[in-house]
């Protein structure tokens, strides 16, 4: 016995150095000895312990017969194993730990148990904190707004969640370890499996795209997937991913590219043009109908600073005005597009800002409308209204003069001078009005095939009797199909008439003769021997602003114009002008 309590002393010992809690209890599991660790472990002091403990004062009530349970298998010949249990510490605070216990024997004598104690109560921690985690991430996974789902190395899913479920209309067991490829769209099979495919070989391919699935109602959906493989535990490849459903986002778009497209279209094909300039004023977008304006393609347009397209604003001009755009002012003005062969286009504009983004000017769009005709309109009706004033102011003065002569005390000879004034006067001016008519009815007349040689010949006569000057006929083809109308005969006429007005020569020729010249074209040339033109008065002879030849030349100048005809005014004899003019008008012939 001497001995057995030695060796007990020097294993108290030893027990006291050491951090492990060792407890030994006698056979009836009363404490004997707890170290220092099992008493720090438990709040007790060595007064606790030699008071007298036993097992059940230091281990939670619930577990009490398991612990003497344990200590009976024990002694009936059970290996010892490790225990899970929980201890009562002296303020009440249970505290966890792993404990394997074992006999104490002398002399084959059961003597107690000694009990080796591990503090568990950091693992304990972790561990509730992992499954806390797991319920996170199972809460996360489940109640996600994505389907996720894991498919093993042969196509078949081998976890889907409640989201996925949701999206395909069916059930967890109509999807676990069904093939994925029977629930996507036909045109979707060939690219997932593909990828799926590919990584399974460990190639790589875009862990990011859209495809198409089917709801179990027939009904296609489009959604994105997310994805990624990994090893499983048999060394074979799983791919876990999760879809996003973006149906509306893609209807979205589908309908937003619509618009636009159908927005692009019509300002594609808008007969006005459009065009969109920074903050800087650097042009960032023109439309076909502006590039056609200006003559220039859409990539050499792009690109220029806004006021090198007008003829007449200055760079100062254009960045006042977009210092009024910034600051919100619309605006609406007449100018002039200067185009790419140097020719100016009248234009109205319409500017206004674009959208300010965060409170930043961003920039501005304008609309360009022709008003080319609608000058030539008004240009034309300040013309004929300016000319009948003044033409038909002449011939009144004309018949006012008549009127004065024509008085009771008037002799016979002036009485018929004054009603020769009245009737010239008269004549005149319905001779103007028809001209006027003509001009107007010659807008709307569409133009057909007619015989220029027909009318040439038609009017020479007609010169003839109304003026005694029979024109030499020339070179002239028996007949020629030319693109004209019913007033291809005021074109000739008015030449004809002007050669032989203003010709003060007592004898008055008239030449006329024409030729053939490449381009399927004629040249139509009608000559006098009158007083010719200076070289300035050639270039202004039709010009609309100036009032040469009245309505007569007005009208030629409009039918040339109408018949895509070409009309050049030149001297009779090259550089000597007073022997009179040349008038050349070249048509277009029709087979």
């Amino acid at each position: 016995m001497t001995a057995f309590r030695s060796a007990r002393a020097t294993s108290r010992k030893i027990f006291d150095m050491i951090s492990l809690a060792v407890v030994e209890f006698d056979t009836e599991l009363n404490i004997l000895y707890a170290n220092p660790a099992v008493q720090n472990l438990l709040g007790l002091k060595q007064s606790d312990v030699d008071t007298g403990l036993h097992v059940a004062d230091i281990v939670a009530p619930e577990l009490v017969e398991l612990v003497q349970e344990a200590f009976r298998r024990l002694r009936n010949g059970a290996e010892p194993t490790s225990l899970s249990l929980r201890l009562v510490r002296k303020d009440g605070v249970q505290v966890p730990i792993e404990v394997v216990a074992d006999m104490v024997y002398y002399r084959n004598k059961l003597k107690g148990y000694v009990a080796y104690a591990t503090d568990m109560t950091r693992r304990a921690k972790i561990e509730d904190k992992l499954v806390e985690k797991s319920v996170f991430f199972k809460t996360a996974v489940e109640h996600s707004r994505a389907g996720i789902f894991q498919i093993g190395h042969n196509f078949r899913f081998e976890y889907v969640n409640d989201r996925l479920c949701d999206m395909l209309g069916r059930t967890r067991s109509e999807l676990l370890g069904h093939d994925f490829r029977e629930f996507l769209h036909p045109d979707s099979i060939d690219l997932v499996a593909g990828r799926y495919v590919g990584r399974q070989h460990g190639e790589r391919s875009p862990s990011v795209y859209e495809f198409k699935i089917v709801h179990k109602d027939g009904t296609s959906r489009d959604v994105e997937v997310s994805g990624n493989t990994m090893m499983g535990r048999d060394g074979k490849m799983n791919t876990i991913a999760q879809i996003l459903d973006i149906t509306e986002e893609v209807e979205n778009k589908r309908a937003l590219e619509e618009s636009e497209r159908r927005y692009r279209d019509l300002v594609e094909t808008m007969d006005d043009g459009l065009a969109t300039d920074d903050e800087n004023g650097v042009i960032t977008y023109v439309n076909d109908a502006l590039c056609k304006m200006l003559g220039y393609t859409r990539d050499e347009t792009v690109g220029l600073l806004g006021y090198e397209i007008f003829h007449s604003i200055s760079r100062n001009g254009y960045d006042n005005r977009a210092i009024a755009r910034a600051k919100g002012v619309i605006e609406h003005y007449e100018a002039e597009l200067l185009t790419k062969n140097g020719a100016t286009v009248p234009v109205m504009v319409s500017a206004c800002p674009l959208p300010i983004e965060n409170g930043n000017y961003k920039g501005s769009f304008a609309l360009f409308t022709d008003i080319s005709e609608l000058k030539s309109v008004e240009a034309e009706a300040r013309f004929l209204l300016d000319l009948i004033l003044h033409d038909i102011g002449n011939q009144l003065q004309l018949v006012l003069a008549g009127a004065d002569l024509a008085n009771k005390e008037s002799s016979p000879e002036v009485v018929e001078t004054a009603q020769q004034y009245i009737l010239d006067g008269a004549h005149r001016c319905i001779d103007l009005i028809h001209k006027v008519r003509s001009a107007e009815e010659s807008k709307v007349e569409p133009l057909k095939p007619v015989d220029l040689i027909e009318v040439v010949i038609g009017e020479a006569h007609l010169l003839a009797r109304q003026h005694s000057v029979a024109p030499t006929i020339k070179k002239l083809p028996e007949t020629l199909m030319v693109s004209a109308d019913s007033a291809l005969s005021q074109l000739v006429w008015n030449i004809m008439e002007n050669a032989v007005k203003h010709n003060r020569n007592p004898t008055k020729n008239v030449w006329i003769s024409g030729r053939k010249v490449r381009g399927n074209k004629f040249k139509l040339v009608i000559a006098d021997d009158g007083p010719g033109l200076s070289s300035a008065k050639k270039v202004q002879v039709f010009n609309p602003e100036r009032r040469f030849g009245g309505v007569g030349l007005h009208l030629v100048r409009r039918l040339v114009k109408k018949y895509g005809a070409v009309l050049e005014v030149k001297d009779r004899v090259r550089g000597r002008p007073g022997k009179g003019l040349k008038v050349v008008i070249t048509f277009n012939i029709l087979e």
